[in-house]
């Protein structure tokens, strides 16, 4: 496909990626809006700003509204014209038949890993659980489906090894796509042929989106290698995996795994069997669990108090709860259950 003659683009969603192409695009003197959603509009950046979304959009003169449902709102459609292109960046709307049609193939979603591989959502939390370290900057067409448009462009790297925990992701994957999308604007702007290609189904998988709170509840009985990729999973930006000591809820960040100390029976598990320099080590199925940081609900760093023989524990119906429950976002945030 090629796009045609392009000087406008719309920007859906929130996060730091738009707002870098968004002010890549106003450099290049291209016509940008950004429509966002009451969630993104509130958010903290990571990156490139300690403000929130809405604050940098309103200190940089970007012009943006904010819609509870942008398939219907009629601001938001007079900025479409055969020479414009939408992007989403993590949307917070399902987008409506009627409002993709507008764009005549030309609303775009730009999502960071492998499909069909991994429709849906739950950002980078999945993929460290389970060990993936293949990065990938994709563009694909928005269709009434979850992520199931043809593949517009795309270009994949390797996660280094010192990778952990979602922040680290984060800060690589966005150096890669906003390279990514320099090159992909440039192909635009020179009219080439994009070559699309579709998704095999039966290769597709899908996962729901995540909440730490819900969650992120430690199961000690699992092996000391899943232990450190849950927790992991839930670290920077995130609050945490949440575990209970002394009948106190505390959440765990920045661990490692060893089997230096050998192996421990399970009902040793969770059992804290040495503190050494602010290091907590505890047992677990198949090894040892390194903790560095342990917070109570203030926020504070609880290691010095801890003592050897203490034990970290999870209420089995807690991590029933987390296994239930189904995290469902709208424009306004979570959706309360």
């Amino acid at each position: 496909m090629k796009f045609g003659k392009i000087n406008n683009y719309i920007l859906f969603g929130g996060g730091d990626l738009l707002l870098k192409i968004a002010l890549f695009l106003k450099a290049q003197n291209d016509e940008i809006f950004v429509v966002t959603a009451n969630r993104h509009f509130s958010e903290k950046l990571k990156f490139i700003s300690d403000g929130s979304f809405g604050e940098f959009l309103n200190e940089n003169s970007i012009k943006h509204i904010i819609s509870k449902n942008v398939s219907v709102d009629s601001s938001v459609k007079k900025h479409i014209s055969e020479n414009t292109i939408g992007l989403s960046f993590g949307a917070a709307w399902i987008f409506k038949k009627n409002f993709i049609d507008l764009f005549k193939g030309k609303l775009l979603n730009l999502h960071g890993s492998r499909l069909p591989l991994d429709r849906g959502g739950g950002g980078f939390s999945w993929r460290i659980m389970r060990g993936d370290k293949i990065g990938i900057s994709l563009i694909h067409q928005i269709l009434p489906g979850i992520d199931t448009g043809d593949i517009v462009d795309y270009e994949s790297y390797v996660f280094p090894e010192n990778c952990r925990i979602p922040i680290d992701y984060y800060q690589i994957s966005i150096d890669k796509y906003y390279s990514f999308m320099n090159g992909f604007f440039d192909k635009v702007k020179k009219n080439e042929e994009f070559i699309c290609t579709g998704q095999p189904e039966y290769l597709s998988m899908y996962w729901p989106r995540l909440n730490t709170d819900a969650h992120g509840y430690i199961n000690w009985s699992n092996n000391v290698e899943d232990i450190e990729r849950f927790i992991c999973a839930f670290d920077d930006p995130y609050k945490g995996a949440i575990t209970y000591i002394n009948d106190d809820k505390v959440r765990v960040k920045k661990v490692f795994s060893t089997k230096a100390d050998g192996i421990f029976h399970p009902f040793q598990s969770g059992i804290i069997y040495r503190i050494m320099d602010g290091l907590v080590m505890v047992a677990a199925n198949s090894g040892t669990l390194g903790i560095n940081e342990i917070f109570n609900e203030k926020g504070e760093n609880i290691i010095s108090i801890l003592k050897v023989g203490d034990r970290l524990y999870t209420p089995r119906e807690k991590i029933e709860k987390a296994l239930q429950y189904r995290a469902i976002y709208t424009p306004d945030g979570l959706k309360k259950q």
